[in-house]
């Protein structure tokens, strides 16, 4: 059992940090973390994407996108726009108002977690996120 004695923890961190920031996502913005993620991945891949390449992006389902999709398109947050190459393909992209809430909600994010691993030295850090790493890697 003892793989436990770090995988237990791993997955207290785990929940502890995906709690507080769904509750953090829900008080401040009434979003939730697909919602955010969503949001991300339109924001890390710089482009607009197809609904396809989207939910293949951010490991979803079609039927979940769609739902996700409309939410983000109702308030604003992307927008939907016929291909300039296919018409019966659409491209979604975050709007301004969209792009500014991500940007912000990956700053305070950041800086609750950085606030939670500032009890670790720089050589810590650097070994945590290369151990992390190794181990995601084996995952794939």
């Amino acid at each position: 059992y003892e793989v436990l004695a770090f995988a237990l923890p791993i997955n207290l961190i785990y929940k502890s940090m995906y709690n507080e920031s769904e509750q953090f996502f829900k008080s401040n913005y009434d979003l939730i973390h697909s919602d955010i993620d969503v949001m991300a991945t339109l924001y890390f891949n710089g482009n607009a994407l197809t609904p396809t390449e989207l939910y293949s992006a951010a490991i979803f389902s079609s039927g979940g996108m769609t739902k996700v999709l409309k939410k983000l398109e109702e308030r604003e947050l992307i927008k939907r726009e016929a291909s300039a190459s296919d018409k019966r393909s659409m491209l979604i992209s975050l709007t301004i108002q969209g792009r500014e809430l991500i940007e912000n909600c990956m700053i305070e994010i950041a800086k609750n977690k950085e606030k939670k691993f500032n009890i670790l030295t720089q050589k810590e850090k650097e070994d945590l996120k290369n151990i992390l790493s190794k181990i995601t890697y084996s995952f794939i």
